[in-house]
Formats: structure tokens, sequence, C-alpha cells
């Protein structure tokens, strides 16, 4: 049952807009050092929009798949742009993966005293080397399952409009917690063996990143499909247990670190830690530009009715072959939204001058939300309302941000935030 965390909302955000009052974050500062001029701090999301031609993508960052079945609960629901995360090993999925492909071997990883490296493991090869290998210290069990080979496709039908896009989920840095998506990154790391059944982290293959965390979003980041879209994502920052600080300091590091999971299916559904809204609002409080995303991680792999989805919107007129770059692009620019089922579409969101206007496209229960909190409530399909004039209340507010619950269902919408300072 999914967590309403509107009565704890407002003490949730004033706790952590108190301490990044009193932190190095610093309220309406930045303290960042950012390593590209791909895309400007004071970009606005929805900017670009043309809302009269644009198409709505349904898209995954975080989910994941590694069978038909999985990929059939993703695509039954509309899905289409697929960001598929899987780890263990952390590898961009592609339309040929095959079972058990990475036990046989892969050609990356990081290696104690070499450090990350691009060549051939073969891990039958390596673990019964008569010199150096180990298998004999292996339980029965795991050398029974042993030599590993290759089975058939994960995928024996990809629909044609499904987009599988490079992605994967990066864990076990060695200064850090937490895990990291790199939507449209080619970037592989770790191995198959998370649970250590066969040794290979014991004699020094390190099961994920194994590097420093500033070395691996430069490695996401350096083997981007698309110079010009994608990006990290920080995710389940709840579950993590990440401060608005933190969360700060990835930020700062690179603008291509687009934002957090604001809803983590997984995580609520196994803590109660699937929301991380009093995050997003602590930092976005800073000024700083923090892209919110809606994702099932695990949950889309068995439960049909699973939560979670970033929508994006792409132009009309964007040919086939143009979608996959688009698409990317689209959440570089923060021209998406976020939603719980994907049944309420963001229809227009416009901020001149000092109005806000947004239309959806069913009755809801609308809220704008600056760093004050719930600003303005409003039911309908459509909302309108005029920011008071004056530079004091403007610094005061910070941001502007829209969520909506639909009258009818369950569904939940959350716009990008705009910056007002």
């Amino acid at each position: 049952m999914l967590m309403n965390p509107t009565a704890n909302f407002s003490a949730s955000r004033r706790r952590f807009l108190s301490t990044a009052a009193t932190s190095s974050i610093g309220l309406f500062q930045h303290a960042s050092v950012w390593s590209s001029d791909t895309l400007s701090r004071d970009h606005q999301p929805y900017a670009e929009v043309t809302w009269d031609h644009c198409r709505h993508v349904g898209s995954v960052s975080h989910a994941h798949c590694r069978s038909q079945k999985s990929l059939d609960l993703l695509c039954r629901r509309g899905l289409t742009h697929l960001a598929i995360s899987n780890y263990y090993p952390s590898a961009p999925c592609t339309p040929t993966e095959r079972i058990g492909q990475f036990k046989v071997g892969q050609d990356f990883g990081t290696v104690a005293n070499e450090g990350y490296v691009r060549r051939e493991f073969a891990w039958n090869d390596i673990i019964r080397d008569p010199e150096n290998g180990w298998f004999d210290k292996l339980s029965q069990k795991r050398q029974d399952s042993m030599p590993f080979e290759v089975g058939g496709p994960c995928f024996t039908q990809i629909p044609s409009d499904v987009i599988l896009c490079p992605n994967a989920e990066h864990h076990s840095m060695t200064d850090s917690n937490g895990h990291f998506n790199a939507v449209g990154s080619q970037f592989a790391s770790g191995t198959f063996d998370v649970r250590g059944y066969y040794f290979l982290n014991r004699h020094g293959y390190a099961m994920g990143t194994g590097l420093p965390w500033r070395e691996a979003f430069e490695r996401m980041i350096d083997a981007l499909q698309f110079q010009t879209g994608g990006g990290i994502t920080i995710n389940h920052p709840t579950w993590s247990g990440m401060s608005a600080v933190k969360i700060a300091e990835f930020l700062d590091f690179d603008p291509r670190v687009l934002g957090i999971e604001i809803w983590n299916h997984t995580a609520d559904f196994l803590n109660g830690k699937g929301w991380s809204l009093a995050e997003w609002d602590a930092v976005l409080a800073t000024g700083r530009r923090c892209y919110g995303f809606a994702v099932s991680d695990h949950a889309a792999n068995s439960d049909p009715a699973f939560q979670g989805r970033n929508v994006l919107l792409i132009d009309d007129a964007t040919p086939p072959n143009e979608m996959p770059a688009a698409c990317l692009r689209a959440y570089r620019n923060g021209n998406f939204y976020s939603s719980l089922d994907g049944t309420l579409q963001l229809k227009q969101f416009q901020f001149t001058g000092s109005k806000l206007t947004v239309e959806l496209s069913a009755p809801s229960k609308l809220r704008v939300i600056s760093a004050n909190g719930v600003i303005h409530e409003q039911t309908g399909n459509s909302l309108s309302w005029t920011l008071p004039e004056g530079k004091a209340l403007s610094a005061q507010h910070v941001f502007l941000r829209v969520e909506a619950d639909a009258i009818d269902g369950e569904d939940r919408m959350f716009t990008q935030a705009i910056q007002l300072t």
C-alpha cells in the first residue's frame, strides 16, 4: 500500500530546510565547481516545450529487467523508452543479451592494484586456473554449477516502438554509499558474484564499481551515448540515508548529475522509505537545479500494478531514428514530469512574468509548492496563480513546482521545479 506523506509533509520540510540552513549547503548559495557548461544553471524546465505539438513518452529511469516476462510487464503499461538499470554486473541492457552471459565472461572490471580496466575476463578459466585459481575452495554446490554456460536470449520479442536505452545501476564506491543510475551511458562495472559465492571479490575483482565516487561519475559521464542528453540519477536517497548536504555535493560535481528519485516503489514496499520529497525540496531551496524522478525499481519485475514512471515531452515531429537522442535530451533539459501511474497527463506548464499556468488531462487536487511549503491549492483540470510581486518574496520562495492528485484513481503527478532566484 502506498504511503501518503501529506500528514508529515510540513514537519519533514521544516527539518530539512533547517538542516540546509545550518549546513555547508547554504541556502540560496551555490558551492558548485561544475566541470561542464553543457547545461546552464539558469536553464528552466519546459522552456523548450511546444505543448500543442509534443508526444508524451512513458519512460523508466530505474527498472530491473533481464527476462521477456519483465519486459512484457513494462510494455503492457505503455512504457516505450526503457532505460533498464540492471546490476550484478552493472552493464547496459542490449537486445541481444543472453541468459548467464556475464557468468561466462565480461570485458570490464575493477581489479585490485590495477583499477578499472577493459579486457576479457573468462570466469570459468580464471576460477579453475590450475596455478592461480580457487575452484577447489568453492562449496560443492558452486563447483557443481560450473562450468558456466551461456543460455538463450533474455528477450525473444521486443516491440518495434520500444527503445532500449543504455543504463545501469552502479554502486559500492570506495568513499561513499549510495546507488546511482547512468541514464544513457555505456559505462559498465562490477561482476555477477553479488553474494560472494564464487570468491571473486576476495580475489581482487570488485563486486561493484570499486572506485571513488568522483572517478565513477566521470566514467559514467564520459561514456554517455549522446553528449547532449542523459546523465546520472541519485537513487532512493531516503532509503540510502542521504542528507541534503550529500545530495548537493553530488549535484555540484557536474550538471549532468540530474537529480534524485522522489518516489521508489521497491523502497516503499520494503521499508516505507519510498518518498524523498523532503530531501528534494531541501535541495531545491538552496537554489540548485534538481530534477525529480519516480521509479518502480525492482517492482516492475513482478507487480503488474507497479508505480513510478517519467513522462518525456518530445516534439511530435521527431522521426523514429532520432527518438533515442531526443528522449535523452528531454531528461537532460528537464522536459519531463513524473507520476505514479501515468494516467494524469501534464498538458501545460507556463510561468510568464509572475503568472503560473498549469493544465492537466483530468480533474485533480493541485498544489503549488515552494521553499515555504504549500503556497496555493486548487481543484480542477487547471491551475492559475500569480506570484506576489517583490524580489524579497521571490527570494523567499526560491522555487516553484506543482503536484497533482487525481480525483479518480491513485495517480499522483509531479512537475519539475522552476527556480525564482
